[in-house]
């Protein structure tokens, strides 16, 4: 009886097609791996600029939307402070009811803004807004802080003259208003791994040139100097938003 001696395999062709296989699978892996990360990092992408536009959209909302009159400046006055421990701090009348919760309803549907870095009760640091109403400060009750943005590790703000077209970190003449506010934001985490993106957006307000004529200051000066306005960047070596501590009302 004659044996067929190609009827099975060898140990040898065994493992070399074991080899081969899985050479074929870790490529296959490596290529699925490669391709997943690779969506990762386009989604978080497109999320980080996502979340970033829409955080600027909403500054220039409420700045856009900013009420004054000269008749009543002390109410209705621009005030924009710089301090080396709590950062930049803004505040404004905006007619605007972006990010107004219903259980704050402000009368006349005006309020006062007030937008600055603060801590949360884990001491993370966020960009956040009060609100207060415009025209009864006095009766205005406990304030809440509402976070903005939770991704935010700086927040800087510039405010330029209506007669001069000079840009400067502090605004308070009450009887003037800004004839434009930068607005510049450091977003991420400044761990020291991933830098932050910083992003600088200029909001017109058109109101300063009635205000100045209104207030007998003359006419402001039409000189547009928005285009010259480029990223600007954040010290961020110091803590921001500390001087106040933690804060149990950040919503």
């Amino acid at each position: 009886m004659k044996h067929d001696r190609h009827a099975a395999f060898t140990l040898l062709e065994i493992m070399l097609a074991i080899t081969i296989l899985a050479m074929v699978a870790t490529a296959v892996y490596a290529t699925w791996s490669a391709g997943l990360a690779g969506w990762k990092r386009s989604a978080t992408i497109t999320e980080n600029l996502q979340r970033e536009r829409v955080v600027m959209e909403m500054l220039t909302e409420l700045t856009q939307s900013a009420v004054f009159f000269v008749s009543k400046d002390s109410l209705y006055e621009v005030q924009g402070t710089r301090e080396a421990q709590t950062g930049d701090s803004i505040s404004f009348v905006t007619a605007s009811d972006l990010l107004l919760p219903q259980t704050e309803a402000m009368a006349g549907a005006m309020r006062r803004v007030t937008i600055s870095m603060g801590r949360d009760t884990r001491g993370r640091p966020f960009l956040g807004i009060a609100n207060a109403p415009a025209l009864q400060p006095e009766k205005s009750p406990e304030t809440v802080t509402h976070i903005l943005s939770a991704d935010v590790c700086g927040f800087a703000v510039r405010y330029r003259d209506p007669r001069s077209v000079s840009w400067s970190e502090e605004w308070g003449e009450a009887g003037l208003i800004p004839s434009a506010v930068e607005y510049t934001v450091a977003f991420g985490s400044n761990d020291g791994r991933t830098p932050p993106v910083v992003v600088t957006r200029t909001v017109e307000l058109s109101t300063a040139r009635y205000a100045m004529q209104l207030a007998g200051q003359g006419n402001a000066s039409q000189q547009d100097t928005t285009n010259t306005v480029s990223r600007r960047d954040i010290d961020l070596s110091t803590p921001t938003g500390t001087s106040g501590g933690d804060i149990p009302g950040a919503e």
